[in-house]
């Protein structure tokens, strides 16, 4: 009890210092705790699924002459695992989503994500089915609602044996029966979050669609393999199986087909892109963390000076190294508490900041399956802040009780300092390289023009007829056009039976109306738009895969048409960091995907918009969406990491600003008598001022230029997931080392001024 009357006497002594502390200690672990929950979620996924380790992903790999192509799956795949592989294949199940799909009960349309899924669903995914049974997924006409959608559509009333309507393209509005209720998708999964589950026999029935090994590769498929299953073992024999019996080669010629699993575990981290942002927040919030730690660690071990006498009365009163060191144990217990619990209230209260900046619930970002991060990140600081000041403080001589503290050797600042400078400059440099690359990104010519355009998916020729002759005299808009899909859509389902030694390959494509190539601006390298629709228009990634050693006008692709011209710009697609072969298409009719642009003001006219759709169709539920806010989500992961490292730069700034202050203050303070005596003799401020500042300068100048090294090598492993890099600017470098220099140096002179300035004798008289 002694040890915490000590520590808390101590605190309440040290209040200013110890204000300090708490400040930089709540903000290091505000943040670091953050990123490495983040980090923590982001490795967590499917982890949730009961045998999830046994789950499998079957892909189908298109092989065309030698070539592979990886698509989704053929549908009967599954069915083949379970008939061939009994002993090795526990369940297998198929499912298709539906984006747009309507949903109708109580006079009322939702535009919902449905799955059409087969009865094996719940027990291949380890999905909790709250209500029904699961071989109803066998049947037509009977649908399945997630437990938050049951709420939504029917508030406090057993959904169960209730009829709600489902609109299938050809078939209009279909009643389902409710037979089931599904728990909800957390956020930390790579599966679909369907709101309705509706069985894949409907397919068949509504759409007439033949599941067979002709039905595309449009398909999702999963496998949970039995206990200790040699995959490898199973991926060539199922593969033997389809080459023999449902693929062979003197039917399909040269084409085949080549299957593969893929652990369901390991399907979000197998993205490098993933990977390398994981990697880097992870380090963001490692260097925030020692800098955090280091820095409280500096503030105490600063104030030695002055305690050194009163831990030495202690001795002299019988107290032993474990007694003094468990003093400052509970001093950092104390601290670090308070810290957390200011920590705690901050995180509820920017509740919604958190949200935004990490894109991910708070209730997931810190429930239990990852609260190991967050606690580990606080035993660290504890541990680290505790033990080093506790370490030297015991060791103090029971002699300091005659004299002053004027111990020599002083060697523990140097690499505390150093690592400190060396984050901040870490930290400083990858902000700038972060935010220069997304704003290079951003600012690039998209080879196209999407200010104030809105679009809208409507497949019922009715409706989209209906909408189209409304927009088109609405004063409020400026040009209409249609297309199969927005231009970040495209399908890629036709294959090019051409290119390099004569290997095939499937683009991207989409289809416009007339008016779409005007509407959206669409720039041309060469050549002219289609005005037909045995043309089309490629990208430059097109001519490279076919091989043309000409600019690909004029060339004709067989099955798809004649090549009128070549795109230009930053044409976006799903995958950021890669361009694909792209080609897009004519039609004479209207399409799918209205879209408009919007005359000024925006926000408002398409406030308007939505609300006068509304009054034409109450029960639809049509909205229009912003094209530039899609454009945006395409990046929010990239902006999501540019935040991060500002929010850990404006951090770590912020503590290595209070730790060189409470350290500038010591040092003042204990070489006050020097600075006085060479005052005296004659020394001017500027010379005072030089005498402080040499030494912190020749710790900055390395570290930082060590931590900037590392930001740029860092940074360039951010940037490789973009196509079109940022050039290495050294001017860039050299003036984010100046500000890091000057901000250290600028810190430490304006602490120094004033003992710069003061009146000599008054510091040898308080001596």
């Amino acid at each position: 009890m002694k040890q915490i009357y000590y520590a808390i006497q101590n605190i309440i002594r040290g209040k200013d210092s110890n204000i300090v502390k708490i400040i930089s200690i709540t903000l290091g672990l505000l943040i670091s705790i953050i990123l490495f929950a983040k980090v923590s979620f982001e490795m967590s996924y499917d982890t949730f699924l009961k045998d999830s380790q046994r789950i499998f992903s079957i892909k189908t790999a298109w092989e065309v002459d030698g070539k592979a192509w990886n698509g989704n799956n053929i549908y009967p795949t599954s069915s083949v695992l379970l008939q061939h592989f009994p002993d090795e294949v526990e369940s297998a199940t198929t499912l298709q989503s539906r984006k747009w799909a309507k949903i109708g009960h109580g006079g009322q349309k939702r535009a919902e994500k449905v799955l059409f899924v087969d009865s094996l669903y719940f027990q291949t995914m380890g999905i909790t089915l709250q209500k029904g049974n699961a071989m109803d997924m066998a049947h037509p006409d009977i649908m399945f609602l997630s437990e938050s959608f049951a709420r939504e559509l029917f508030g406090g009333e057993d959904p169960m044996g209730k009829t709600v309507t489902y609109e299938f393209y050809n078939q209009g509005d279909v009643a389902f029966i409710v037979r089931g209720i599904f728990a909800d998708m957390p956020e930390n999964t790579t599966l679909e979050h369907p709101k309705a589950l509706v069985s894949i026999a409907n397919r068949y029935k509504y759409d007439k669609a033949g599941l067979d090994w002709n039905s595309g590769g449009n398909y999702v498929a999963y496998a949970k393999l039995k206990e200790g299953k040699d995959v490898e073992k199973l991926t060539y024999g199922i593969n033997a199986v389809i080459a023999d019996r449902y693929f062979p080669k003197e039917r399909y010629g040269q084409d085949a087909i080549r299957i593969e699993l893929t652990p369901l575990l390991d399907e979000h981290l197998q993205d490098e892109e993933t990977r390398n942002m994981l990697l880097i927040m992870g380090l963001l919030a490692a260097a925030l963390l020692l800098t955090a730690t280091l820095n409280y660690v500096l503030i105490s071990l600063s104030s030695m000076a002055y305690r050194a006498k009163g831990i030495a009365i202690h001795k002299c009163s019988g107290a032993e190294w474990g007694s003094v060191f468990g003093i400052f144990l509970w001093e950092t217990a104390f601290i670090v508490i308070v810290s957390v619990l200011l920590m705690v209230f901050i995180s509820l209260n920017a509740r919604e900041i958190i949200e935004e900046l990490t894109q991910v619930s708070i209730g997931s970002l810190f429930s239990w399956q990852n609260l190991w991060a967050p606690c580990l990140t606080v035993m660290f600081l504890f541990l680290v802040g505790s033990i080093i000041p506790g370490i030297y403080f015991s060791s103090v001589p029971v002699t300091q009780v005659f004299r002053k503290y004027t111990e020599r050797k002083r060697s523990w600042k140097y690499p505390l300092l150093f690592v400190q400078f060396g984050g901040v400059a870490f930290l400083f440099g990858l902000t700038g390289v972060m935010y220069a690359q997304y704003h290079y990104t951003m600012s690039k010519d998209l080879g196209y023009d999407i200010t104030n355009v809105v679009s809208l998916h409507e497949s019922d020729k009715g409706r989209r007829s209906t909408l189209l002759s409304f927009v088109k005299n609405a004063p409020y808009v400026s040009s209409v056009a249609t297309s199969e899909n927005t231009l970040m859509e495209g399908r890629a389902r036709y294959s090019v039976p051409e290119g390099p030694n004569n290997k095939s390959f499937i683009p991207r494509h989409n289809v416009m109306d007339r008016d779409y190539f005007d509407f959206i601006g669409l720039h041309l390298k060469v050549g002219k738009v289609p005005t037909s629709t045995n043309e089309i228009l490629v990208n430059e990634a097109f001519v490279k895969e076919m091989g043309w050693t000409s600019n690909g006008v004029g060339e004709y692709v067989a099955d798809h048409g004649t090549v009128t011209g070549i795109v230009d710009g930053y044409l976006n697609t799903y995958d950021v960091a890669e361009m694909v072969p792209w080609e897009f298409r004519l039609s004479n009719e209207p399409l799918e995907t209205i879209q408009i642009r919007l005359k000024e003001p925006f926000d408002e006219n398409l406030i308007r918009l939505n609300e006068d759709v509304g009054k034409l169709y109450p029960n639809e539920g049509l909205a229009f969406k912003s094209f530039e806010k899609d454009m945006e989500n395409l990046y929010h992961r990239q902006r999501i990491f540019r935040d991060s490292t500002i929010l850990s730069t404006i951090a770590i700034l912020a503590i290595s600003l209070m730790g060189l202050i409470g350290y500038t203050n010591e040092e003042v303070r204990r070489r006050s008598k020097e600075i006085a005596i060479r005052k005296i003799n004659g020394a001017e401020v500027g010379e005072i001022l030089h005498l402080l500042c040499m030494e912190i300068f020749r710790i900055a100048l390395p570290s930082a230029l060590i931590g900037l090294g590392l930001a740029h090598y860092v940074g360039n492993i951010w940037k490789e997931q973009f196509r079109d890099m940022l050039p290495a600017n050294f001017w860039l470098y050299a003036g984010i080392f100046i500000v890091v220099m000057a901000f250290i140096l600028g810190t430490v002179i304006v602490k120094s001024w004033r003992v710069a300035n003061e009146n000599p004798v008054l510091s040898i008289k308080s001596e």
